[in-house]
C-alpha cells in the first residue's frame, strides 16, 4: 500500500510527465537536505586528491564496472569524453564491493549508505504512484522489476583546456526501472 500522500492533481501531474516526457522533478520528496549536502560535500572532497590517490578505487573498464576512473580525451576527430567518475554498487548486497569505496573523506561510506537508503524508499514509492496511474496494484512495478540493483555514480567534469572538443557523458541508457538524478 502506497502511504505517500499526494493530491489526485500531483499524482495526474506525475502521470502525464511519465506518458509525454518521460522524466519529472520530485520536490519535497522528503530527502533531508543535510543529507543532499552532505553527499555533495563527501563527493567534492573524493575528487579533491591528486588522481594517485584516487587510483586505489580504480575499476576495471568493462560494462557494469564499479569503481573510480575517468575519461579525460581530447582529439580533432570529434568530441570526446571529459570526466572523472565514481561508480559504486549499493543493492543487492552481496554486489556492495566496498574495496571500490572511497575510505576518504572519513564519512564518505556511511553518507552513501544513507543517502542511497532514502532514495530506494523514494524510488519504492514513486514506481508505486506510477503504478497506480497505469491501474495497477501499487506493488506492480516494484514486484515486476525483481531483485533491486541500485548503483550510485559521483561525476566530476574537470576544466578542459579545449571545451569545444569535448562531451561530459557519452549517450547512455540507464538499466533498471527507475533512475533518480541529484
Amino acid at each position: 500500500m502506497n502511504d505517500w500522500l499526494l493530491p489526485s492533481g500531483l499524482r495526474a501531474q506525475i502521470a502525464e510527465a511519465c506518458e509525454k516526457n518521460g522524466f519529472f522533478q520530485v520536490i519535497n520528496h522528503e530527502v533531508p537536505v543535510e543529507l543532499l549536502d552532505k553527499l555533495k560535500e563527501v563527493g567534492t572532497k573524493f575528487f579533491d586528491p591528486p588522481k594517485d590517490e584516487k587510483l586505489v578505487y580504480a575499476g576495471k573498464p568493462v560494462i557494469g564496472a564499479e569503481g573510480y576512473g575517468s575519461r579525460m580525451v581530447l582529439t580533432d576527430a570529434e568530441p570526446k569524453f571529459w570526466r572523472k567518475f565514481v561508480e559504486l554498487h549499493t543493492l543487492p548486497l552481496s554486489e556492495r564491493h566496498y574495496n571500490y569505496w572511497p575510505q576518504q573523506p572519513a564519512e564518505f561510506r556511511e553518507t552513501v549508505e544513507k543517502y542511497t537508503a532514502a532514495l530506494l524508499d523514494l524510488a519504492h514509492r514513486l514506481l508505486a504512484v506510477i503504478s497506480e496511474n497505469l491501474g495497477l496494484r501499487p506493488t506492480y512495478l516494484k514486484e515486476a522489476l525483481g531483485e533491486t540493483q541500485q548503483n550510485i555514480v559521483f561525476q566530476c567534469y574537470p576544466p578542459c583546456p579545449e571545451p569545444g572538443k569535448t562531451l561530459g557523458l557519452p549517450a547512455h541508457s540507464d538499466i533498471g526501472g527507475i533512475t533518480i538524478l541529484m
